[in-house]
């Protein structure tokens, strides 16, 4: 049974449709719906559609009093965007749809910005330009949405907090699909099966959307937080246009200006497949959790971990290198009071040292001291509070960071910061 406010007058049917699929993000939803409320361009409706939400979310929609607001939970979690949206296509009123990720952020011109590419090209697809936001301090950009001919919708993904479409627009191509049925993404899916259609993509030429990836902050989903979000929509009462061209900028000197193309890989997948790896990347899908009773050993695996860890590698043992992100995570799927817990450090950047490193348990800092066992592995060593009745999350900061590319003109252009293998938990 679907949960939704009283509706809105029918009398007049906005412009825009926003359909704002969301599941337990509660307050740190706030910076989000503020972003739509203060668009230039009003003409809009905001339907935030909960994917089965069980925490305050409800309470914090209701919060903000607009009516250009509804809310409208569904009755169980599905797991995917595409139910939500689809939930919010059945009760749009606008002439067009747009989609709002619940971790993405508009500009306040945004709206104005698509009416006027609507008005002047009549396309069938308004798209924005859009910086995609590595975790902070990755100094990772990637800008997508920028194109003069329509033919870029062929190669080219655009995330769908810069799409706006005709609301006719689902009739001819379908409605969002179950991302168990298939193998690529949903939205991908969704943008490949317009442009097989032959439908018509124009773009603002403007950024006007900051997007910062749930997929690409591993955990981020077990351990929300808005930080990002608060800081992108306060700056844009500042030197808004200069900061994104510095983005923009950085980004073509990286080699991620258009650079978001389709794979020709997604035939490898089986169905669901990066469904569920995504989901385990952001938290959503996790190991069981269990009590700490005894010495264990977490051996290094290769499981999706966003933008927080390159993948497995093999030496004497299997290892993972951190980065870009500089605040790399490692989840402990272990209940208790107190463990000591040792990470067998296999590399550092260059010039680094075990003390240029802090890291924190939850949120507490803890202090760390490095060991070199006989063999010369080297470990860091910590004691730690663990949740009691939940996961704990540990949070390392490497502020030296380096990229072999760099160091010798090797092919390896990553960001690396440490390297890690074996992880020792022993409760005390």
């Amino acid at each position: 049974m679907i949960q939704e406010c009283p509706t809105l007058s029918m009398l007049r049917r906005p412009l825009f449709s926003i359909i704002l699929a969301t599941y337990n993000r509660g307050r740190h939803l706030i910076p989000t719906i503020e972003s739509v409320l203060q668009q230039t361009c009003s003409d809009f409706e905001l339907l935030v559609v909960g994917d089965g939400c069980t925490d305050e979310t409800e309470q914090v929609v209701r919060s903000f009093k607009s009516t250009n607001i509804r809310w409208i939970n569904l009755a169980t979690n599905q797991g995917s965007q595409s139910f939500p949206n689809n939930e919010g296509l059945s009760q749009a009123r606008g002439r067009w749809i747009c989609y709002l990720g619940h971790d993405d952020i508009w500009a306040p011109d945004h709206l104005e910005r698509l009416a006027a590419v609507i008005e002047s090209d009549k396309p069938d697809f308004a798209i924005s330009g859009c910086i995609f936001h590595g975790p902070a301090d990755s100094d990772v950009y990637y800008i997508t949405g920028l194109f003069e001919h329509t033919d870029a919708a062929r190669h080219h993904f655009f995330p769908p907090s810069s799409i706006a479409h005709r609301r006719k627009v689902i009739r001819r191509i379908g409605t969002w699909p179950d991302p168990h049925a298939i193998a690529m993404p949903v939205d991908v899916d969704l943008l490949l099966r317009a442009v097989r259609a032959g439908l018509r993509f124009a773009s603002t030429g403007r950024i006007t959307v900051h997007k910062f990836g749930a997929g690409h902050r591993y955990l981020s989903y077990l351990r929300p937080n808005a930080d990002e979000q608060h800081a992108i929509l306060a700056s844009f009462d500042e030197d808004s246009e200069e900061r994104v061209q510095r983005i923009i900028d950085t980004s073509k000197r990286e080699g991620h200006f258009m650079a978001m193309q389709y794979s020709d890989d997604y035939a490898i997948y089986e169905k669901g497949q990066l469904f569920q790896s995504n989901r385990r990347s952001k938290g959503i899908s996790l190991p069981p959790l269990q009590p700490l009773t005894e010495r264990t050993v977490i051996k290094q695996s290769d499981d999706p971990r966003g933008l927080d860890w390159h993948q497995l590698e093999h030496g004497d043992r299997p290892f993972r290198w951190s980065g870009p992100n500089p605040r790399p995570k490692i989840l402990i799927p272990y209940t208790g009071h107190h463990a000591h817990i040792a990470l067998q450090i296999v590399a550092l950047a260059p010039d680094a040292k075990p003390q240029d490193l802090s890291i924190s348990a939850g949120n507490e800092p803890v202090t760390h001291t490095a060991k070199v066992d006989a063999d010369g592995t080297l470990w860091l060593c910590f004691d730690a509070s663990l949740n009691p009745s939940d996961y704990t999350v540990i949070t390392l900061h490497t502020p030296l960071m380096f990229c072999p590319h760099n160091l010798n003109g090797s092919a390896d252009k990553r960001r690396l910061g440490l390297a890690v293998a074996d992880m020792i938990l022993e409760p005390h």
